[in-house]
């Protein structure tokens, strides 16, 4: 005898292209622009080449691992869609399989994707029934295990997919699957028993298998039975006569082996009834017989039962005289599911963990709003964890700061060593001042050998000048009012930089007149050297401690290099933490427990532990810097007590803090003086210019009224006039240039006036040599081009820049406004800088000498 399963039909579909679904969704969520980076088309495509697979024509196993890995992808898509799937505005077309009840199978069409899953999970189970079949000559245990992963599947299908349209998909069609190709596995476990050449050992076990198998197909005979006489709707009308026939026959295969089992245990009387139920129900099953005949031999197990029966009643009647029950039933005997398969989720989960990545790429731009939501939750406890341990090592970073700047570990542990180790006694900080000491004598020689070392005496000198260019201006005739506005104008702005300038040095006065004396200064600065430095070395004293002296310090050292490596390494810990907090990303996770919301804490909990091992390692950094300064504290508070600088370290500090206020402040002092040195010879040289421009124009208007009275005397008692000679009268040609052009001429970098104050050369005085100076009518400028020279030897004229329009009304006195705020900027931020202006005249605010 031989198991018959039968032999289940695959659902039929139309082609659908997945590629242009994904596509259309995604322009219609992110836009013509930006849909694009979130579509694969070679994904897209892959997946569209699976379904087509899947419901092709290939080999059995083939097609199961096809169907498989597709209903994964759908399984992954619906996780991020949930009930929304009709968004996708697709159809999905499915047929009935088609059995013999109809002519035509039904086509059936939906949008929604789990129509799309059911009816790929049916056709899941169909192929697992068919490979058993396959196997059912060759590998029994392989069968088993298909037609058992069928039963869970189609179990699966009968209780998550209700009110499917589709006849074969329906909650009782799938149910009556399942029933079946469970009772079918239990079928086949329990026919291997019989068929081997143990089976009546096994009794009591066969009939426990054998009355499970009646049971299950007992469960598939509700289904096939109507209560108004009609057939099922689904599957074969020979189905109900095969069921009907294994239901009697399964009877009688557990009735027979239980009698074996009790004619074991010598209860013969009751094993002779069980006989009796087993021939009744084996003649009950040959009616239905048609379609299993060539799998089961009823006649021959007829007779077996027979025989077997006939040989008791002899052994009872003649033996035993055992009382023979009137009716037995096979619910006496005790069932034994013997079908132990995974769960409908196990058996997807290889296929889940397969697809999880691409699926991850292909649908990223599928997520619901519900797993933004919960994932933002993951997001604060991971900000939270992240700012727990940022201030954990900003906390630990900040003692390990402190302690060393308040130690000065570094050089504190350089000096101690020099000490004791090379005998030396100087201070603990002889270093840093020796470097002051060279420091400040350079301060003092650069302030020593400037000729401005005497500020009140520079500021002397700049109000004489200032005064004497009042005095000449104040001897300017009316004609030349305009021209000594402009020269005012310039001598109060250049005034209001000099007071800008002098305030700068004013307050270190004192300190420059230190630095310019050697002797003074030194004597100021010795001040703050200690007692101690002038003490006998310790090493004189006791030598006995040295060694343990050494040894601390040498500790030390080791233990402030350990501190140093383990600020580095935590700060490159804590980089890591944030980099892999900042890449972790489990959307899918959130997405494929989207409907376990009582989980997810637990989820996140986990998910948390991810970065443990780098909080761990930040814990013990911060452990043992706490350690390491303990320790080093304890080997300071040794050294000081056994060498005595625990008792002068107060003074020597005090000493110290004074000595770098008092280094500071000169130094400043210096670099202020620095500044002014620089600046000052640029306000000389102007004044001196602006000196020398009054008195030209106080000599020209002098020859001019001159020249007038002249030419007046002449033209009554002189001859007519010689012809004009170059050079002399002749605007063009004249000697001088006008005040504008003087001024625009006016520039710091030409040659330095030299100053008589402060040993410099005075310039070339006016003399009887020089060229008459022209009348004001003849002051013009020297036309552009022109590479005439004063005839004194002075630098040629640049052109003469063309006037500018003058802003006039209220625009032009928004443009003074804005103007005169910016200059005074300028001047606050640097006072000479009104002396390096190419002129500090602004030509549209005066008249030229153009008459």
């Amino acid at each position: 005898m031989k198991p018959c399963i039968i032999e289940l039909k695959l659902k039929d579909t139309e082609e659908l292209k997945w590629k242009k679904v994904l596509s259309s969704y995604l322009k219609r969520v992110y836009g013509i622009q930006q849909w694009s980076q979130f579509f694969d088309e070679k994904l897209a495509s892959e997946l569209d080449h699976i379904r087509s697979n899947s419901n092709g024509e290939l080999a059995l196993d083939t097609l199961l691992e096809q169907n498989c890995t597709y209903y994964a992808y759908l399984e992954q898509l619906n996780q991020r869609l949930g009930n929304n799937t009709s968004v996708l505005k697709i159809d999905f077309v499915w047929y009935d399989a088609e059995y013999t009840l109809s002519n035509e199978a039904q086509k059936y069409k939906q949008h929604t994707l789990v129509f799309e899953k059911s009816a790929t999970l049916y056709n899941i189970g169909v192929l697992l029934n068919n490979a058993a079949r396959e196997k059912i000559d060759t590998d029994y245990k392989t069968a088993i295990s298909y037609l058992s992963k069928a039963t869970m599947c189609f179990q699966f299908l009968s209780e998550n997919f209700l009110n499917s349209p589709s006849i074969d998909i329906q909650a009782e069609s799938t149910q009556f699957l399942s029933n079946l190709c469970r009772s079918e596995a239990q079928e086949m476990f329990t026919m291997k028993l019989i068929n081997g050449p143990t089976a009546e050992k096994q009794a009591s076990l066969i009939s426990k298998l054998a009355l499970a198998t009646h049971n299950g197909y007992e469960k598939c005979i509700s289904f096939q039975k109507r209560p108004d006489g009609g057939l099922a709707p689904y599957g074969e009308p020979r189905w109900s006569t095969i069921v009907t026939c294994k239901v009697s026959f399964f009877r009688a295969v557990a009735a027979y082996y239980h009698s074996i089992a009790l004619e074991q245990q010598n209860k013969t009387g009751e094993a002779i009834a069980f006989l009796k139920l087993a021939v009744n129900s084996v003649i009950n099953a040959l009616p239905f017989k048609a379609w299993l005949m060539d799998f089961i031999d009823f006649e021959g197990f007829k007779e077996t039962v027979e025989s077997k029966l006939q040989q008791l009643n002899k052994d009872n009647d003649y033996i035993y005289h055992d009382s023979i029950p009137q009716s037995v039933s096979v619910e006496s005997i005790k069932p034994m599911d013997a079908i132990k398969a995974p769960t409908w989720l196990e058996q997807l989960e290889p296929f889940n963990h397969h697809v999880m990545k691409k699926a991850n790429i292909l649908y990223k731009g599928i997520v619901p709003m519900e797993a933004y939501e919960k994932e933002s939750i993951y997001s604060d406890q991971k900000d939270s964890l992240l700012r727990r341990e940022t201030e954990t090592a900003q906390t630990a970073n900040f003692e390990y700061k402190s302690f060393i700047e308040y130690t000065h570990l570094d050089s504190l542990v350089r000096d101690l060593e020099n000490k004791y180790k090379n005998g030396n006694t100087v201070g603990a900080f002889d270093d840093i001042v020796q470097q002051m000491r060279e420091s400040l004598s350079q301060m003092s020689i650069n302030v020593q050998k400037s000729n401005f070392k005497d500020i009140s005496l520079a500021m002397n000198d700049i109000a004489t000048k200032r005064r004497e260019v009042t005095e000449v201006l104040a001897t300017l005739p009316p004609d030349q009012k305009e021209n000594g506005v402009k020269l005012k104008t310039s001598l109060i702005e250049a005034s209001k930089s000099d007071d800008k300038l002098f305030s700068v040095i004013k307050p270190y006065v004192e300190e420059v007149k230190l630095l310019n004396d050697p002797e003074k200064l030194w004597k100021n600065f010795n001040t703050y050297n200690t007692e101690s430095s002038s003490q006998p070395s310790l090493l004189d004293v006791d030598d006995t401690q040295t060694t343990t002296i050494l040894s601390n310090i040498k500790e030390i050292k080791q233990g402030s290099e350990a501190l140093r490596v383990l600020n580095g390494e935590r700060s490159e810990i804590l980089a890591e933490l944030k980099d892999k907090i900042s890449e972790d990303d489990i959307t899918s996770l959130v997405i494929a427990n989207n409907n376990k919301s009582d989980d997810l804490q637990d989820l996140f909990a986990k998910e948390l532990e991810k970065f443990s091992p780098l909080s761990s390692r930040l814990e013990a950094t911060v452990f043992k810097q706490t350690s390491l300064i303990n320790d080093i504290k304890v080997k300071l508070d040794e050294i000081f007590s056994i060498s005595g600088l625990k008792t002068r370290a107060s003074d020597e500090a005090t000493n110290e803090k004074n000595r770098r206020i008092f280094y500071e402040k000169l130094e400043t002092a210096s670099v202020s003086f620095s500044n002014f040195n620089n600046d000052i010879i640029k306000g000389l040289q102007f004044y001196d210019s602006l000196l020398n421009m009054s008195k030209e124009l106080v000599h020209a208007s002098a020859l001019n009224s001159t020249k007038n009275e002249n030419e007046t005397y002449n033209s009554t008692s002189l001859p007519p006039p010689l012809p004009e000679q170059p050079g002399y009268n002749n605007p063009a040609n004249n000697g001088f240039a006008s005040l504008d052009s003087q001024m625009a001429n006016m520039s710091l970098n030409t040659p330095p006036i030299p100053s008589r104050t402060y040993n410099m050369s005075q310039p070339p005085p006016y003399s009887s040599a020089a060229p008459p100076i022209p009348v004001p009518g003849s002051f013009n400028p020297i036309p552009s081009g022109s590479s005439q020279q004063f005839s004194t030897g002075m630098t040629p004229m640049v052109p003469q820049r063309p006037p500018r329009d003058v802003p006039f009304g209220m625009n032009g006195l928004m443009a003074r406004r804005e103007q005169t705020a910016q200059e005074e900027a300028e001047l606050q931020r640097n006072p000479t800088a009104f002396y390096d202006k190419s002129s500090v005249f602004d030509e549209n605010l005066y008249s030229k000498y153009s008459k």
